[in-house]
């Protein structure tokens, strides 16, 4: 290619070096695969959904070919799936399965316990408990070696710490002392928008007035009633100008009536008691935590000290800086328990008792409550009943203020309950379809103080990896596939739900003095339905296109 007579030409040179280089990077390229991490494989799913580049230039951007981002592609699904399961570190690069995955699924929940009680870990600890762990799920064959824990820490992203002056070691002795010393210097670095609280709460989604007495005389750790209750996480900012959308838990994963449901108005996990779980609050905080990294905005959020609230989800968290009340002083300084959760259930209470009245006075037999039921009224309820007004006095309650201090416990602001017109009226008519001994209060009260997230033994981590499915209830059970694949009812057509919405906005204009909000909500339901039919007319357009 190149002559003796052109060795001196300068030109002839520079080309031939960058064609050697071209030659080696390609070949350095065809001789070594780099792997790419799980977490970068998301990064890449996600560019790709956002629409905005073409794929070929977002495989130039993370530096693979574009057959690489197609294989990615069309492995989101299990990728997806990885992710969402917490446990799973996203820095791997590869994802072989465990041999004794039993062992492993015990280990994590016992791990996950362990450092939600503050206890110091080791290496030889670990492997101990492994072994004894496959001892009782009878794998004589496991070896708890060095090489099983370092796979088991780099698989689950374990890694060692130094315990140092953690939050748990304060010593504080009263509320006054951690409000006037502790909590000034943890929220001023912070706007009060981005100053949160969650807090878990059972209820009973299907008790009705003439049950009150009887759940309120029953705890819930088994039997009959527990089938009945769901655990909700109620999670605001300080000013209630920004209500987090509610997490409930159920029983059953696929419910009878959510069948044909895709979308709710609020996030739906279970397990087999209902109860709130470290997995299950990782994931949620975690899924939290990237919403305020898209929002580039840094949280400070307040949570409870129970083992489902575990300190580690910390290490995973980039925008939401955890902070935890002191042990035993709960009741006294979260905001959510100062009366956000009351009024919430007072309002639920509310609606199914206003319900109940009108198929009385109709003459019609009382319908009971299902969950799909229940977690409509429990959105509403939350995000157009409990007032920002509210949060915001339970959280100057609980000393989420620079005057807090001045605020007595028996003088605070009354707007957190129901106005007494209204209690006057809700109790005149609780005692209309109550034929029992009881005030409306019982009634919003009938799941205090039950048991709303999971602390288990090592029998009961052991007995977790073999338990049965939860007993069928009612309309909580698990849909079989045959069900999941069939429809009882025939979808709304977008005719029936444009005349339906054309319907209430005449109701709606026949009325006087109707808030704006309300013409508001229409609009956006109308812009909904209209957008929906453009997506159908375009999909069939597509379809026909390509027949």
């Amino acid at each position: 290619m190149w002559t003796n007579c052109n060795e001196g030409n300068p030109k002839i040179k520079t080309e031939k070096a960058e064609l050697l280089q071209f030659y080696s990077v390609i070949e350095v390229k065809m001789t070594h695969r780099s792997s790419i991490s799980l977490e970068k494989k998301l990064l890449m799913i996600n560019k790709v959904y956002e629409g905005k580049k073409k794929k070929k230039d977002i495989a130039n951007e993370f530096g693979v070919l574009p057959s690489t981002l197609s294989n990615i592609l069309k492995n989101k699904e299990v990728i997806l799936k990885n992710a969402e399961d917490l446990a799973i570190n996203t820095k791997r690069k590869r994802l072989r399965p465990c041999h004794f995955e039993d062992i492993d699924e015990a280990m994590l929940k016992w791990l996950l316990v362990a450092r939600g009680k503050n206890l110091p870990l080791c290496g030889p600890l670990l492997k101990q408990k492994a072994k004894d762990f496959a001892e009782a799920l009878r794998h004589h064959e496991f070896e708890a070696s060095t090489g099983w824990l370092d796979k088991f820490k780099s698989r689950h992203g374990v890694i060692q710490k130094t315990l140092c002056g953690e939050s748990a070691d304060a010593n504080i002795e009263n509320r006054d002392e951690w409000v006037t010393n502790v909590l000034p210097k943890l929220i001023e670095n912070y706007n009060i928008n981005d100053i949160f609280n969650a807090d878990e709460t059972a209820l009973f989604f299907k008790c009705l007035p003439t049950k009150t007495l009887a759940f309120k005389n029953e705890k819930c750790f088994g039997g009959k009633q527990s089938k009945e209750r769901i655990t909700v996480l109620v999670g605001s900012n300080m000013t209630g100008s920004e209500k987090l959308k509610l997490l409930v838990i159920g029983k059953a994963k696929n419910p009878r009536y959510f069948k044909g449901i895709k979308s709710l108005g609020v996030d739906y996990e279970f397990n087999k008691k209902a109860w709130m779980t470290s997995e299950i609050f990782t994931k949620w905080i975690v899924k939290l935590d990237k919403k305020f990294c898209d929002q580039n905005r840094k949280v400070l959020f307040f949570v409870d000290n129970c083992t489902a609230h575990p300190k580690d989800v910390r290490d995973k968290l980039r925008n939401i800086h955890l902070a935890y009340f002191p042990p035993n002083m709960t009741s006294l300084l979260q905001p959510i328990d100062q009366g956000i959760i009351y009024n919430m259930k007072q309002h639920y209470r509310k609606r199914i008792l206003t319900n109940i009245l009108t198929q009385v006075d109709e003459g019609n037999s009382v319908m009971a409550i299902d969950l799909l039921q229940a977690v409509r009224n429990l959105s509403n309820v939350w995000n157009v009943y409990v007032k920002p007004e509210t949060i915001a006095n339970c959280f100057k309650k609980a000393g989420f203020s620079k005057d807090a201090m001045q605020i007595p416990f028996e003088h605070w602001d009354e707007e957190v309950l129901l106005s007494i017109s209204d209690l006057a009226a809700l109790q005149s008519s609780f005692k209309k379809v109550a034929n029992i001994e009881a005030s409306f209060d019982d009634y919003v009260n009938a799941d205090n103080g039950v048991q709303t997230w999971d602390n288990p033994s090592e029998e009961d981590i052991f007995n977790s990896i073999f338990e049965s499915p939860a007993e069928p209830d009612n309309d909580e059970h698990d849909l079989t596939v045959e069900e999941l694949a069939e429809t009882e009812e025939a979808l709304p057509t977008l005719i029936q739900a444009a005349s339906s919405i054309s319907v209430i906005r005449t109701f709606v204009e026949m009325r006087s003095d109707v808030p704006i909000n309300v013409f508001n909500s229409l609009h956006d339901l109308e812009a909904f339905i209209e957008n929906e039919k453009w997506k159908t007319v375009i999909q069939t357009k597509l379809t026909d296109y390509f027949k």
